[in-house]
């Protein structure tokens, strides 16, 4: 005899992935495709909180090796973006064909980085001189470069500057690039001139936004869901990095992730360090298979809607149990819950 509990459950299921098909069909009547010209600003945002439990204070650049491992998945995808962390997105962006992108994090300082980086990105026809407004050799032509175009907000440039050269930060991630290039086959803005093009173009059309906000927060994701669902651009990829294992399943998030505007299409993109050397596995080439190696995962939003919608106190090292092995280090959670005895 069916459970009360487990029917409703099961009702619940079939709405959530009834609702975003409904979506699908919209969008794709329109060729798949929103011809936005014109993004309205967001400025009711989340503040950036003062403390954010990290390792590091700040994250100028990513660590991630293998996201080469995400790029099949992601290919043409299209669609709005949302992102935390800095120069992974583009990558990300480029490689997804993505109409908008909004690049989050609940660190001002980050924000400001990837503000930089598209300032930087307007004023450079190629990678090279992209790459040459990150080297260090160049330090005080760029520090003066910004100061001649950005007089008025040369200290927030300057301060962002100055943290994506400390410790090596952001020349190291270029470098490293060319690194994962080439023992990886990652193809992308720094080796290909049409993702770095595509990057480029959405930066003059005002079409990728550096932004506060927070992935546990009542504002910015419910903004950008709004936004998206007025331009009738789904939210394809949401990528989170590691930052839900910093964090149990609250109803803020599990809010923000019920309101996304996202259809059978859309997916999160996220990597996770907690139990990953002993249990879930991770690629070869990581940049710390010693200490914190990373593991690769994705999953299709509607499934992790389902998940999120079940009563009960949940981890990522929960919704994990659902994954099925792809490549060494690398998964796909699409199981729902009550195929692994959650209910």
């Amino acid at each position: 005899m069916i459970s009360k509990k487990f029917f409703l459950y099961t009702i619940n299921s079939i709405l959530i992935i009834f609702f975003s098909f409904c979506n699908l069909e919209k969008y794709n009547k329109q060729e798949n495709k929103t011809n936005i010209v014109y993004i309205p600003e967001i400025s009711n945002l989340d503040p950036s909180p003062k403390k954010r439990g990290l390792f590091a204070e700040h994250y100028p650049a990513s660590n991630e090796r293998r996201i080469d491992l995400f790029m099949p998945k992601i290919k043409n995808l299209g669609g709005c973006y949302i992102g935390v962390g800095t120069d992974q997105n583009f990558s990300f962006i480029a490689k997804a064909k993505s109409e908008i992108a909004f690049l989050m994090d609940f660190d001002e300082e980050i924000v400001k980085v990837n503000r930089l980086h598209l300032f930087f990105w307007q004023h450079s026809k190629t990678y090279s001189d992209f790459k040459n407004f990150w080297d260090p050799k160049n330090k005080k032509a760029t520090r003066e470069f910004i100061q001649k175009n950005f007089s008025y907000q040369s200290k927030d440039f300057l301060d962002a500057f100055e943290l994506g050269l400390s410790s090596n930060w952001v020349p190291g991630r270029l470098a490293e690039l060319e690194l994962m290039h080439k023992k990886f086959g990652l193809v992308t803005f720094s080796h290909s001139e049409e993702e770095f093009q595509y990057i480029q173009e959405l930066i003059k059309e005002k079409k990728i936004v550096a932004l506060v906000g927070n992935l546990l927060g009542d504002k910015t994701m419910n903004q950008i869901s709004k936004l998206a669902r007025e331009l009738n651009c789904p939210i394809r990829i949401l990528y989170t990095s590691n930052a839900e294992e910093y964090f149990a399943f609250p109803q803020s998030f599990r809010e923000n992730i019920k309101n996304l505007f996202i259809d059978e299409k859309s997916i999160i993109i996220r990597t996770i360090t907690a139990g990953t050397k002993h249990g879930w596995g991770y690629p070869d080439g990581e940049k710390f298979p010693d200490s914190y190696p990373f593991h690769y995962n994705i999953q299709k939003i509607q499934n992790l809607q389902v998940w999120l919608s079940l009563g009960k106190p949940l981890k990522i090292f929960d919704i994990m149990q659902g994954r099925t092995p792809i490549t060494k280090g690398f998964s796909e959670i699409d199981k729902l819950p009550f195929e692994v005895g959650y209910q």
